[in-house]
């Protein structure tokens, strides 16, 4: 065999590898991202269910406190909030819209407590 012909079946051995490495590379990068923004949406909720309950804290009306959440965990993000005797919780819930909404079908929630002025 020629030195020509065994160079061209290395070539094609190598590109025989990619196609079989490839789809296990692709998943796992789809893995990391997914796992990335599910985590950055972690962050954002409780971000906004604390900004949320240091509102209530203050004794803002609840329409401030669900406006100044939803600002802070974005639009798509339900805000609910629970006055229970001197306390106040704020509960964020943020769901994924598609691509990611199709794997991560779970939203992510995050909750604060905070003690109400004047309660």
């Amino acid at each position: 065999m020629g030195q020509a012909a065994r160079r061209a079946r290395d070539e094609g051995a190598a590109a025989a590898e990619f196609a079989v490495v490839m789809p296990a590379i692709v998943f796992v990068l789809l893995v990391l991202l997914a796992a990335a923004a599910f985590g950055l949406t972690q962050v954002r909720a409780t971000d906004a269910a604390r900004a949320g309950a240091r509102e209530a804290a203050r004794g803002e009306p609840a329409a401030d406190v669900r406006t100044h959440a939803r600002t802070r965990a974005g639009e798509n993000a339900e805000v609910t909030i629970d006055q229970h005797g001197g306390t106040t919780t704020v509960t964020v819930e943020i769901g994924f819209s598609p691509p990611l909404g199709l794997v991560l079908r779970e939203p992510v929630r995050a909750s604060a407590t905070a003690r109400t002025e004047g309660g």
